[in-house]
C-alpha cells in the first residue's frame, strides 16, 4: 500500500498525506484545537504530535495520517490519522484500525473535511485487511460511517489509599530485557478476556521507550515482583488521563482528591492476587496521593481482591466501532463459534440461524455443529427470520458486551422469532468481559 494520493479539495484546499515537515504546524493545531478550558495550548497533545514525527511509531507511520492544506496560504485545516493493530477476540487474532488525534481549525469547519479525511483511512485500513475501526469520541464522526457504541472502552473502580489491606510486592521500571515474560504475562491474562489488543516485541519496547514525559500517552511500566520473583506488570498512567492530580473538569471522574492511575495489570500464573494488588498499590501511592482510581475494565481480580473499599466508581465510557462486513468476522471467529456450542443444549446442531438486521441480513449454516456457511442472506425480512434486531444491538452481542435479556429492553423493536434462535443466540453470543489496552 503506497503513499495517500494528494487529492484536490473545494475552497482551495488539498488532502495529502503527511509529510515530516508539517511536525510543527501540527504540534500548534492540536494543541489550540484540543485546548483546556482556561484557553491554555494543550502542551501534552503536542508532544505527542512531536514523538510520533520523532521517534516514530511501530504501526503509525506518517502514511497513516491525513492532513487538509489550505493552498493559498500553507495553514494546516484539519488532520487525522489511523493506528493500525491487532486484538485477539477469544485467542483469535483480528486487524483494527483506531482513529486517533482529531483537530480541524475552527476557520474550516463545517466543510465535511474530517469526513472526507475519514474515506481515505477507512480505504487504507480495507486494503490492509482490517475488520474493524475504533474511535472513542463520536462527536467527530459522521453518521453515516456506521460507528456504534458496542464495547466498554473505559471503566474502573477507585478507593483510598489508608483502606488498603496489607500485602507484598515490589516494583522496578520495567527495561527492554523484560520483553518476553510481558509477552507471557500478556498471553496468560488474554485467556480471562473476549477482547484485547495483542503486543509483539516492538510494540513492547515503543511502550518501554517511544515515547517522552510530558507527552499525553506516556505512562510508567512496572515490573512487579513477588518475593523477588517477577510476578507481572503494572501501568500507571492512563492514556489521556494524567496520573495525578485528574483535573477537576475532566467529565465522568467523581474523584475529588489527588488519585494515581492504573490502565493496566495483570500477574502471571500462579501468582496470588490477594497478596500482590494491596502491595502494588501501597508502593504507587505516593505520601502526598489519597487514593487511586484502576481503569481495568468491567471486571477484574483486583476488583474483587479490594472488595468493599473500592467506593469510587466513574462513569463508563465506550468505544465506538465500525465492523463493514460482519459476515467476514463471523467467519473469522467461527472456531469460537462452534467450541461455545459443546457441551450446550445446541452441541452438534445442523440448520440454519438467519438474522434480520433490518436493512440487510445474515445466514448461518452449521452442521452437526460446524459453522460451514456465512453469506449475506438476500431475502431477508423480519417475519421469515430467526431473530431481528438492528445492526448496533448485534454488535454489542457479537463482541460480548451484555447479553440478549440484558441488553433487549433498549432495543424494544428486536425480536427472537422461534425456538431455533431463543437455543443458538444466548449460546453462540454470551457476555464476556474484555479490557482493552489500545495501542495509540
Amino acid at each position: 500500500m503506497g503513499p495517500i494520493v494528494p487529492t484536490p479539495l473545494p475552497g482551495g484546499l488539498l488532502l495529502r498525506g503527511a509529510a515530516p515537515g508539517d511536525r510543527d504546524a501540527l504540534v500548534e493545531l492540536h494543541s489550540s484545537v484540543h485546548a483546556g478550558p482556561d484557553g491554555a495550548p494543550n502542551t501534552a497533545v503536542g508532544q505527542w504530535i512531536r514523538d510520533l514525527f520523532d521517534r516514530g511509531h511501530p504501526t503509525a507511520s506518517l502514511d497513516e495520517m491525513v492532513v487538509v492544506e489550505d493552498i493559498g496560504t500553507g495553514v494546516l485545516a484539519s488532520s487525522l490519522m489511523m493506528v493500525p493493530q491487532t486484538w485477539s477476540y477469544d485467542g483469535i487474532p483480528f486487524g483494527v484500525g483506531r482513529v486517533e488525534l482529531v483537530a480541524s481549525h475552527p476557520a474550516y469547519r463545517g466543510r465535511g473535511l474530517l469526513a472526507r479525511q475519514l474515506e481515505v483511512l477507512h480505504e487504507r485500513s480495507a486494503h490492509r485487511g482490517d475488520v474493524l475501526q475504533a474511535l472513542t469520541d463520536l462527536m467527530f464522526s459522521p453518521g453515516k460511517a456506521r460507528y456504534w457504541t458496542a464495547l466498554t472502552q473505559r471503566a474502573g473502580r477507585g478507593g483510598l489509599a489508608r483502606d488498603l489491606p496489607s500485602g507484598t510486592a515490589s516494583l522496578r521500571p520495567a527495561t527492554g530485557d523484560d520483553i518476553p515474560f510481558l509477552l507471557e504475562v500478556d498471553r496468560h491474562a488474554r485467556g480471562r478476556m473476549l477482547l484485547s489488543c495483542v503486543r509483539n516485541k516492538a510494540q513492547w519496547r515503543h511502550e518501554l521507550t517511544g515515547r517522552t514525559p510530558g507527552s499525553m500517552v506516556h505512562d510508567e511500566i512496572f515490573l512487579v515482583e513477588y518475593h523477588g520473583i517477577p510476578a507481572g506488570y503494572v501501568v500507571l498512567g492512563y492514556g489521556g488521563i494524567p496520573s495525578y492530580p485528574i483535573p477537576p473538569w475532566w467529565p465522568g471522574i467523581p474523584v475529588p482528591e489527588p488519585v494515581i492511575s492504573v490502565s493496566a495489570f495483570e500477574l502471571a500464573a500462579g501468582m496470588p492476587w490477594h497478596d500482590v494488588v494491596p502491595g502494588v498499590l501501597q508502593r504507587l501511592c505516593p505520601s502526598d496521593v489519597d487514593g487511586y482510581v484502576l481503569w481495568l475494565g468491567t471486571e477484574h481480580p483486583a476488583y474483587e481482591v479490594l472488595g468493599e473499599s473500592l467506593t469510587r466508581k466513574p462513569q463508563n465510557i465506550g468505544w465506538f466501532l465500525r465492523m463493514p462486513d460482519v459476515d467476514a468476522f463471523l467467519r473469522h471467529i467461527a472456531p469460537v463459534l462452534e467450541n461455545r456450542l459443546v457441551g450446550t443444549a445446541a452441541e452438534a446442531y445442523t440448520g440454519e440461524l438467519l438474522l434480520h438486521f433490518y436493512t440487510y441480513g445474515t445466514r448461518l449454516v452449521f452442521e452437526r455443529g460446524k459453522l460451514v456457511d456465512v453469506s449475506s442472506w438476500a431475502e431477508h425480512s423480519r417475519r421469515g427470520s430467526d431473530a431481528s434486531l438492528p445492526e448496533q444491538m448485534f454488535l454489542q452481542l457479537l463482541l460480548g458486551h451484555a447479553s440478549w435479556p440484558e441488553i433487549a429492553p433498549a432495543f424494544p423493536d428486536c425480536r427472537l422469532q422461534n425456538r431455533t434462535a431463543g437455543l443458538l443466540i444466548p449460546v453462540l453470543f454470551p457476555r464476556k468481559p474484555s479490557a482493552v489496552w489500545p495501542l495509540i
